[in-house]
């Protein structure tokens, strides 16, 4: 009896220390309770607006974050999350991203229900227990305890690797705080059954900035969802001007727009802007751009800036279609826009343009003055010397000053202790063969073949066959027979077109080697009996040689095929 009732009273107390222990298990604080309104469910949508994926994420900070699964986020274009009260709310824009931790971080509009969890400097320890916090939708789901078996390091931030049974699998995105309800870390994704478990410093998630290269990073090239700004001003400079060159035209829109958002007092964006409108829409984006562009002259601190750029893209937009010019925008207004651009700040980019466009409006003399500006300046360079000559031959200035400036670019182009050896150097090879080619268009033949020796000289082996064409023909105007045959023989055998062969029997006949001539006009008459200065070529052969009646053969279907030189010849010799 007395046994019994030992048995009795044991089971009877073992029961009561089950049901306080199953009390005490199901009992929340309320630091942990308010906890869990920070929660939020997660729903990705794709361009067409179909549910591509869903999960769990945690709000964060007082300016409207949300913490959650990276994954989530491939290939959507919009997402919304949905509070434990059930209220749900657009996600904007990515703040920070990492797939390989699985964690992007995004913006969200808070209002007065909005709750969130601060990222506080709170590092858990080995043997620590932290609470996963249970879903937002589940209001009575109890959530589950963790135990923290390891903390590593990465990126000065934590890595946990933790130990328990929780009752999902779902838990990337997930939330976990200590015992006062203070968020430590996010989980990461597990496999059904798994009892180690991971977690990645919520510090982390809220430290991911985006810079100004972050277009180059994975992370963020996999990700269809706008993205933005960098924080900091310069850093967002940057990310625009990588933007345009990376990014399809509507992409790279809603750069732009995220730009004039976040920094309305920046110039950049609306001259950005403006430059989308006009490629995109024409002359119905003129008047667009002039908007966006005095808004940017209305917001800039530098206004030379902004006076530039209308000059570069009137100037751009003309080229590309001439017929978009109006009162508003021609080139007379991109010249103005950049004058007032020099006005505030003379800098050589601003001359070096102001030259560009006054040679596309033919005014010469001013675009020599404009390159010469940019001559005398820092940024004087062989460059600058050949415009200024370019345009100078066009204003038609004497000879004497347009080889000085040519002269100058060579220099320029040539180091000062390579000019002193009296050698030099590859990089002035262009100016020297476009001074030759000067002198030759100006009758100073022998002076022009002498720059293209020095060419050769310094070029050498690539020197091509044009080179080679182009100095016999300076040679023979400068009547230097001997080396123009020895060039236009260089010429055909790097290159042995029919060209070359006919300039070298023209050639031989102009030193009266008809013979050498024929030779060669025999064989080209084969293979191009329809070419009108061969006909002609060879029938003068024909009748110099005293074959009257194959020159006349010969001169007659040159005739009939437009050569007008071939009748004097007819008339002089077969008449």
């Amino acid at each position: 009896m007395t046994n019994s009732r030992s048995r009795y009273l044991l089971l009877t107390l073992c029961c009561a220390a089950l049901c306080l222990g199953t009390q005490a298990a199901n009992k929340i604080s309320k630091p942990l309770k308010e906890a869990h309104k920070a929660t939020c469910a997660v729903l990705t949508y794709d361009a067409q607006g179909s549910l591509l994926q869903s999960g769990q994420g945690i709000f964060i900070g007082e300016k409207g974050e949300v913490l959650t699964s990276y994954e989530l986020f491939r290939n959507a274009t919009s997402a919304v999350a949905i509070d434990a009260a059930g209220i749900s709310r657009p996600l904007n824009k990515v703040t920070g991203a990492n797939e390989l931790y699985n964690i992007i971080r995004l913006t969200v509009a808070p209002d007065k229900k909005w709750h969130s969890l601060p990222v506080d400097s709170i590092t858990a320890g080995e043997g620590e227990q932290l609470y996963l916090l249970p879903s937002s939708t589940a209001q009575k789901e109890i959530g589950t305890w963790l135990s923290v078996r390891r903390v590593e390091s990465t990126n000065g931030h934590s890595y946990y690797t933790l130990a328990g049974e929780p009752a999902v699998a779902d838990l990337a995105g997930r939330g976990l705080v200590d015992s006062e309800g203070r968020l430590v870390a996010v989980m990461q994704p597990t496999e059904t059954g798994d009892s180690i478990l991971y977690a990645i410093d919520a510090r982390y998630g809220a430290s991911l900035r985006i810079q100004a290269l972050t277009l180059n990073e994975p992370s963020y090239q996999q990700l269809a969802f706008p993205k933005a700004m960098p924080e900091d001003v310069e850093q967002a400079k940057v990310y625009l001007f990588v933007a345009a060159s990376q990014k399809d035209k509507e992409d790279y829109r809603q750069v732009v727009e995220s730009f004039i958002e976040q920094f309305p007092e920046e110039y950049e964006g609306y001259a950005s802007r403006a430059k989308l409108n006009l490629e995109q829409q024409g002359k119905e984006g003129v008047s667009l751009a002039m908007q966006d562009y005095e808004k940017a002259l209305a917001v800039a601190q530098n206004k030379d800036e902004v006076y530039f750029e209308i000059s570069k893209q009137i100037a751009t937009s003309l080229q590309l279609d001439s017929t978009a010019v109006s009162d508003d925008w021609n080139m007379d207004r991109a010249i103005d826009n950049v004058r007032q651009a020099i006005a505030i700040r003379p800098l050589p980019a601003y001359h070096r343009h102001l030259g560009e466009i006054l040679f596309i409006n033919r005014q010469y003399a001013e675009s020599r003055d404009a390159y010469l500006a940019v001559c005398h300046s820092d940024e004087g360079n062989e460059e600058s010397y050949y415009n200024a000559a370019v345009a100078s031959e066009q204003a038609g200035d004497s000879i004497a000053y347009i080889v000085a400036l040519m002269d100058s670019a060579v220099m320029k182009a040539s180091p000062s202790s390579a000019m002193m050896d009296g050698k030099h150097t590859f990089q002035s090879a262009p100016y020297i063969y476009q001074r030759a080619l000067l002198k030759a268009r100006k009758g100073m033949y022998r002076n022009a073949v002498a720059d293209l020796n020095l060419y050769e000289e310094i070029v050498g082996a690539s020197a091509t066959d044009q080179f080679y064409y182009i100095r016999e023909q300076v040679e023979t105007s400068a009547r230097m027979y001997q080396q123009a045959l020895d060039d236009i023989d260089r010429a055909i055998e790097i290159n042995p077109q029919p060209a070359y062969q006919l300039e070298k029997a023209t050639l031989n006949i102009r030193v009266n080697r008809v013979d050498d001539a024929f030779a060669i006009l025999k064989e080209l008459i084969v293979t191009y009996p329809e070419d009108p200065d061969c006909n002609r070529m060879i029938g003068y052969c024909f009748a110099v040689k005293g074959d009257k009646a194959k020159a006349r053969t010969y001169l007659e279907k040159a005739i009939s095929l437009g050569d007008e030189n071939a009748e004097n010849l007819l008339k002089h010799y077969c008449e």
